[in-house]
């Protein structure tokens, strides 16, 4: 290959590069927020609960839970490795609109949580 042909092809490839990363830069529409904290349909908030060997053996979560009468059936939310970022908190408030019990951990609670925090 001569050196036009390999800085023709270098130059490509940079291109596709700088392409590919700045898609990234791109809003994710897909993890906007459905479901506002403040919905009336529900009642959000955040708590903190007791676990062995959690951060000084407390641990803290996300608990969404419909408005009115239970009881209600759960579910648990878990998060990716990023946390209990605002993606997985408008998970468990879309899933208390339709009727259930939500509750996230946050298992990155004992190392400082989310870095959006």
């Amino acid at each position: 290959m001569d050196r036009r042909t390999f800085l023709s092809r270098a130059a490509a490839l940079g291109i596709a590069g700088g392409l590919a990363m700045a898609t990234s830069l791109l809003p994710r529409y897909v993890e906007a927020a459905m479901i506002k904290f403040t919905d009336s349909r529900i009642k959000a908030t955040y708590v903190e609960y007791e676990s062995p060997g959690g951060n000084s053996g407390r641990m803290r979560g996300y608990l969404v839970q419909p408005t009115g009468g239970g009881p209600f059936p759960s579910v648990i939310v878990i998060h990716e490795n990023r946390g209990l970022n605002p993606h997985i908190e408008d998970v468990a408030r879309r899933a208390a609109v339709e009727g259930f019990l939500a509750f996230a951990p946050d298992g990155l609670y004992p190392i400082g949580g989310y870095p959006g925090n």
